[in-house]
C-alpha cells in the first residue's frame, strides 16, 4: 500500500509499504477522507534535524533523536483525522463495508489502509451530511472531552483566542451551549470572517487593534468570564489569555504549546487574578467521538464552513503546504483518497 513519509523539512514523499497482518480483534480500514490538524504542523513544518542539533528536542515523542540523522521520520507521521470503510474485520463489532472513524496510534495515520484494534475504530452514523463533515468528529470529539471541565457558559462572555479550526469549533459549541457573547481573536481576517459565520458575536484582528483594549471595551472594563486559548505551538498565547480573563474568571488552555515556551507561563499574574485554570489535550473516551458525530449528523453544530480545500492523496505535499502556510484561505485541508 502507499504511505506518506516526511523525508526532510517540508518534504513529504509517497512510498510503498507492506500492509500489516490482521490479528484477532483488529479492523482494517480503507481510508476515504482524512484531514490535517495543527498537531501535524511540527512534523512537516519544523526542521527536526536542526532542533536535535540545537538540543531543542520535542518532548511530545514520535521523533527518534537517538540517531545521528533524524530524517526520514517514521512512516505515516503525521496524520490522525481519518474516516473510511472496513475492508476486512477480525472483530465481532465491525463488518466489511461499515463506515467508521479510525484513530491511529500516535498520529501514524498517513496510509491507504489503517490496521487498528477494534477499540480505536468508531462507527459513524448514516447521515445526510458529507463524509468530510463527519470526519470532523475526531477533532470535535476532543472539544467534547474538554467540555467536561468547562464551567456553565450560559449567559457568559467567552473569548476564543485563535480562530483556526479548533477555535472555530469552540465558537460553534459555545453558541450551541448558550454563551451570551463569543469574542473571536486572530490575526488572519479570513479566519475572523469564518468565525462570525460559525458563532462569534464579535471579532478582533490582532494586527489592527489592541486586543486588551478591545476586550475591555466590549465587556465594560470587566474582561472575559472565560478565555479559551486555542493557538498553541509557536506562540506563547497562554500569557495573552491570562491578560484577558477577569478577576475570578476561568482560563481554558487547549492549544498545545511548543516546548521552548513551557517555562515562560505567567503563573504570577494568573495567581493574582485568582483565576481557575483548566488544561485539556486529546480525548480518552469513545463516547466523545460518537457524540461528536451525532451532533454533526443532526446539524446541532454546522462545521461545514471550516472545510475549505480538498486534494487527492497524490498531492500530500501540496496539502501540507496549504495547511501549514495558511495559503489560499485554508482552514481545514482534506486529503481525499477517493479522488
Amino acid at each position: 500500500m502507499r504511505a506518506v513519509q516526511i523525508t526532510g523539512p517540508r518534504r513529504a514523499e509517497i512510498i510503498e509499504v507492506e500492509i500489516p497482518t490482521l490479528k484477532p480483534g483488529d479492523v482494517r480500514v480503507k481510508l476515504q477522507k482524512t484531514c490535517l490538524c495543527g498537531s501535524d504542523i511540527p512534523y512537516f513544518g519544523y526542521d527536526q534535524q536542526w532542533l536535535s542539533d540545537e538540543g531543542k528536542r520535542s518532548p511530545y515523542g514520535h521523533v527518534t533523536y537517538e540517531r545521528e540523522k533524524v530524517y526520514p521520520l517514521p512512516v505515516g507521521l503525521s496524520l490522525h483525522e481519518c474516516v473510511g470503510v472496513v475492508e476486512e474485520s477480525a472483530s465481532d463489532r465491525f463488518n466489511e463495508g461499515d463506515f467508521v472513524l479510525g484513530l491511529p496510534f500516535h498520529q501514524y495515520g498517513f496510509f491507504e489502509y489503517l490496521t487498528l484494534p477494534e477499540n480505536r475504530v468508531f462507527s459513524l452514523p448514516e447521515s445526510p451530511v458529507s463524509k468530510e463533515e463527519l470526519l470532523l468528529a475526531q477533532p470535535f470529539g476532543t472539544l467534547l472531552y474538554a467540555w467536561r471541565k468547562m464551567p456553565d457558559v450560559a449567559g457568559k462572555t467567552v473569548v476564543v483566542l485563535g480562530q483556526g479550526p479548533i477555535g472555530l469549533m469552540f465558537n460553534a459549541l459555545l453558541k450551541q451551549k448558550g454563551a451570551a457573547a463569543v469574542i473571536g481573536i486572530d490575526r488572519l481576517q479570513y479566519r475572523l470572517e469564518t468565525g462570525r459565520v460559525v458563532g462569534a458575536d464579535h471579532t478582533i484582528n490582532t494586527t489592527e487593534t489592541d486586543v486588551l483594549e478591545a476586550v475591555s471595551e466590549l465587556t465594560g472594563g470587566v474582561l472575559a468570564d472565560i478565555v479559551i486559548e486555542a493557538i498553541g505551538h509557536a506562540e506563547l498565547a497562554i500569557n495573552e489569555a491570562i491578560e484577558l480573563v477577569r478577576v475570578d474568571g476561568v482560563l481554558f488552555a487547549f492549544g498545545v504549546v511548543d516546548h521552548d515556551y513551557r517555562d515562560h507561563y505567567a503563573l504570577g499574574k494568573a495567581f493574582m487574578k485568582n483565576m481557575t485554570i483548566h488544561h485539556s489535550v486529546g480525548a480518552k473516551d469513545a463516547g466523545d467521538f460518537i457524540e461528536a458525530a451525532r451532533m454533526i449528523a443532526a446539524r446541532e453544530v454546522d462545521l461545514k464552513p471550516l472545510l475549505t480545500h480538498s486534494l487527492p492523496f497524490d498531492e500530500a505535499q501540496r496539502a501540507y503546504e496549504l495547511f501549514v502556510d495558511r495559503q489560499d484561505g485554508s482552514i481545514k485541508v482534506v486529503i481525499d483518497f477517493e479522488k
